[in-house]
């Protein structure tokens, strides 16, 4: 019974004012008990970023061949693929080489991590390369997250010109996310 998933949800409400999305949905998880609430978090959040009612929730985090989240079109063609913090290389490449019309995601906290995930799929020229897309979430942001989340949660999120407005617990933080390029090194802290 030790390795039972714990079940969490965030009840969103999300204006998301740079696409035009507007909605209210209850997303669940399963949240594997070796998992980090990073991770599960990043998952949350990438719910709220790529908001699409065909997101759904995948076992990237224990299985090899899954993403953390995908969509899958009405004929059943994936059309969404994210991972949320550094997954197998050879899931990405095998993903990005099997769908060419997908677009494919990763969220990351951590910049160096972000940066050696960039070096590595570029080494490894993969198909359909352009399609991918790396997002950083800044680190205090999350640290927020983290001290007010739980396995039951409600969040109001705006989005607006590139900055996130979130609301949870009775406590508002806001941060911008970063779309770093995949064909140009990630500036590290230490470089700015």
């Amino acid at each position: 019974m030790g390795n039972v998933p714990f079940r969490c949800q965030v009840r969103l409400t999300l204006s998301d004012l740079d696409r035009g999305v507007y909605g209210q949905r209850t997303l669940v998880c399963a949240q594997n008990p070796d998992e980090p609430d990073e991770h599960i978090l990043l998952r949350f959040l990438a719910h709220v970023l790529f908001y699409d009612d065909a997101l759904t929730d995948r076992s990237g985090f224990t299985d090899l061949h899954e993403p953390d989240l995908q969509a899958l079109d009405l004929t059943g063609d994936l059309v969404m693929w994210v991972e949320c913090g550094c997954p197998p290389m050879k899931r990405v490449i095998r993903a990005l080489g099997h769908h060419k019309a997908a677009r494919f995601l990763a969220l990351f906290v951590d910049r160096e991590e972000a940066e050696r995930f960039r070096v590595e799929v570029t080494n490894e020229r993969p198909r359909h390369l352009e399609h991918l897309e790396i997002h950083l979430i800044d680190p205090a942001f999350m640290q927020w997250l983290e001290t007010v989340g739980s396995r039951n949660m409600a969040w109001n999120v705006t989005i607006t010109e590139g900055t996130i407005y979130l609301e949870s617990d009775g406590e508002l933080r806001e941060t911008a996310v970063e779309r770093v390029p995949v064909f140009q090194k990630i500036a590290l802290l230490a470089e700015s």
